[in-house]
């Protein structure tokens, strides 16, 4: 199992993070594909960033207006219980600023909010 959420991810367990796989720019496709292989729920979630399921949802929003999101966060491939999170999320390609104003109602509670004209990006701690 351990090796197989490794694959998926692209990376794996390291000295830094210790039982753990830190993932970064995970595509929504991968992460419904994380969902339908049962390493983790869409209830599960980090802290308080919302639940995969939210990010999911939303990037499935982000999909349909042509938005690319990504995201990051920790994967814990416990053998019994596996469990993946998502902590961060970054949109690529906004050109409405109402769709702006729906990612920051999103990530409302965020610890960190990153807003330009290039990506804008979200982390919760």
């Amino acid at each position: 199992m351990v090796q197989r959420i490794e694959a998926i991810l692209g990376t794996t367990i390291t000295e830094y993070t210790p039982n753990a796989i830190k993932f970064q720019g995970l595509s929504l496709e991968t992460l419904q594909q994380i969902i339908a292989e049962g390493y983790t729920q869409l209830s599960a979630h980090f802290n308080a960033a919302p639940s995969v399921g939210s990010f999911i949802e939303f990037g499935q929003r982000c999909q349909r207006n042509g938005v690319t999101a990504s995201f990051d966060g920790i994967a814990f491939p416990d053998e019994e219980s596996p469990n993946l999170v998502v902590d961060a999320i970054t949109l690529i390609g906004v050109k409405d600023l109402d769709f702006a104003g729906g990612f920051v109602r999103f990530v409302w509670g965020c610890d960190e909010i990153e807003i330009s004209s290039q990506k804008l990006y979200a982390w919760w701690d």
